[in-house]
Protein backbone atom coordinates (compact mmCIF):
# COMPACT_ATOMS: atom_id res chain seq x y z
CA UNK A 1 0.00 0.00 0.00
CA UNK A 2 1.35 3.35 -0.87
CA UNK A 3 1.29 5.85 1.95
CA UNK A 4 -0.43 8.33 -0.39
CA UNK A 5 -3.71 6.64 0.40
CA UNK A 6 -3.14 7.37 4.07
CA UNK A 7 -2.37 11.02 3.28
CA UNK A 8 -5.86 11.41 1.77
CA UNK A 9 -7.26 11.05 5.30
CA UNK A 10 -7.52 14.49 6.91
CA UNK A 11 -6.81 12.93 10.33
CA UNK A 12 -3.43 11.56 9.25
CA UNK A 13 -0.61 13.93 10.14
CA UNK A 14 2.23 11.69 8.98
CA UNK A 15 2.46 8.38 7.16
CA UNK A 16 5.61 6.67 6.05
CA UNK A 17 7.20 3.28 5.68
CA UNK A 18 10.64 1.77 5.88
CA UNK A 19 12.00 -1.40 4.36
CA UNK A 20 14.77 -2.42 6.80
CA UNK A 21 16.38 -4.94 4.44
CA UNK A 22 15.51 -5.71 0.80
CA UNK A 23 15.81 -9.48 1.31
CA UNK A 24 13.41 -9.56 4.27
CA UNK A 25 9.65 -9.43 3.79
CA UNK A 26 9.14 -6.86 6.49
CA UNK A 27 7.84 -3.31 6.18
CA UNK A 28 7.64 -0.90 9.07
CA UNK A 29 4.76 1.58 8.94
CA UNK A 30 4.61 4.78 10.90
CA UNK A 31 1.27 6.55 11.09
CA UNK A 32 0.55 9.61 13.22
CA UNK A 33 -3.01 10.84 13.48
CA UNK A 34 -4.99 13.58 15.15
CA UNK A 35 -6.97 12.78 18.28
CA UNK A 36 -10.04 12.24 16.05
CA UNK A 37 -8.66 8.93 14.77
CA UNK A 38 -6.22 6.20 15.68
CA UNK A 39 -3.42 4.96 13.43
CA UNK A 40 -5.18 1.58 13.19
CA UNK A 41 -8.45 3.22 12.11
CA UNK A 42 -6.60 5.23 9.45
CA UNK A 43 -4.79 2.12 8.24
CA UNK A 44 -8.00 0.07 8.03
CA UNK A 45 -9.82 2.88 6.22
CA UNK A 46 -6.97 3.19 3.70
CA UNK A 47 -7.07 -0.57 3.04
CA UNK A 48 -10.86 -0.47 2.58
CA UNK A 49 -10.60 2.51 0.23
CA UNK A 50 -7.93 0.78 -1.86
CA UNK A 51 -10.06 -2.36 -2.00
CA UNK A 52 -12.99 -0.30 -3.35
CA UNK A 53 -10.77 1.39 -5.93
CA UNK A 54 -9.43 -1.98 -7.12
CA UNK A 55 -12.97 -3.37 -7.40
CA UNK A 56 -13.96 -0.34 -9.47
CA UNK A 57 -10.93 -0.74 -11.77
CA UNK A 58 -11.64 -4.46 -12.17
CA UNK A 59 -15.28 -3.78 -13.09
CA UNK A 60 -14.32 -1.06 -15.57
CA UNK A 61 -11.76 -3.37 -17.16
CA UNK A 62 -14.25 -6.23 -17.45
CA UNK A 63 -16.85 -3.93 -19.07
CA UNK A 64 -14.29 -2.61 -21.56
CA UNK A 65 -13.05 -6.12 -22.30
CA UNK A 66 -16.60 -7.37 -22.89
CA UNK A 67 -17.24 -4.43 -25.23
CA UNK A 68 -14.00 -5.09 -27.09
CA UNK A 69 -14.53 -8.83 -27.48
CA UNK A 70 -18.16 -8.25 -28.48
CA UNK A 71 -17.06 -5.90 -31.27
CA UNK A 72 -14.48 -8.39 -32.49
CA UNK A 73 -17.02 -11.22 -32.61
CA UNK A 74 -19.49 -9.21 -34.69
CA UNK A 75 -16.84 -8.42 -37.30
CA UNK A 76 -15.69 -11.99 -37.85
CA UNK A 77 -16.96 -13.85 -40.91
Amino acid sequence: MKNRQLHRDENVLFAGYKLPHPLQYKILLRIHTTSQSSPMQAYNQAINDLDKELDHLKNEFEVALARHTGKQQTHEY
